[in-house]
């Protein structure tokens, strides 16, 4: 009876997960998840073909110059930037997914100490953060990159890194 009561200690000695790092860290395992998924599923089926490509970037020019006839000149010059991104990052497509799913088992990691309930998985995460935010400029021109993407992308991490810091009380060592 003695080893039960020891063990009850332990137990009571933690409060439990909080809901809110629960379904951030659910909603980060899907994410970080299908990331990954995402990079294996392109490392077996390689990059696109060049009909394809061609394809692709004939598909982004019609956008482009409708979007012209429309007076949206900013918006056309948004599908042209991604035309020369998705030439970038097909031309390096091995090498971005490997460091794509890297980045992601690093933020995959994160994750999985917060859930844990260890701090070093708060400070992994924001590295994780920082790193998919920068990925694409080791294979794409800055100019190449739309700025909307960024925006968007710097958004989502700055969110998640503010929403899991509302746990940090929780987290320990």
């Amino acid at each position: 009876m003695e080893n039960f009561d020891g063990m009850e200690e332990n137990s009571m000695e933690r409060e439990a997960r909080p809901s809110f790092l629960t379904v951030l860290c659910i909603l980060s395992f899907i994410s970080i998840g299908l990331g990954i998924l995402s990079g294996l599923i392109g490392l077996a089926f390689g990059p696109m073909s060049e009909e394809a490509m061609l394809q692709q970037k004939t598909e982004w020019a019609k956008m482009a110059d409708e979007l012209r006839s429309l007076g949206s000149e900013g918006f056309a010059v948004m599908m042209e930037q991604f035309e020369r991104m998705l030439d970038g990052l097909n031309k390096n497509h091995y090498a971005n997914s490997v460091i794509s799913i890297l980045i992601r088992m690093v933020g995959l990691l994160g994750v999985f100490w917060m859930w844990k309930g260890k701090k070093n998985g708060f400070h992994l995460y924001i590295i994780f953060s920082l790193l998919a935010l920068v990925q694409m400029y080791f294979f794409v021109s800055p100019a190449d990159i739309p700025t909307i993407m960024v925006i968007w992308n710097v958004s989502i991490s700055a969110l998640f890194v503010f929403l899991y810091s509302r746990n940090l009380k929780w987290l320990s060592a």
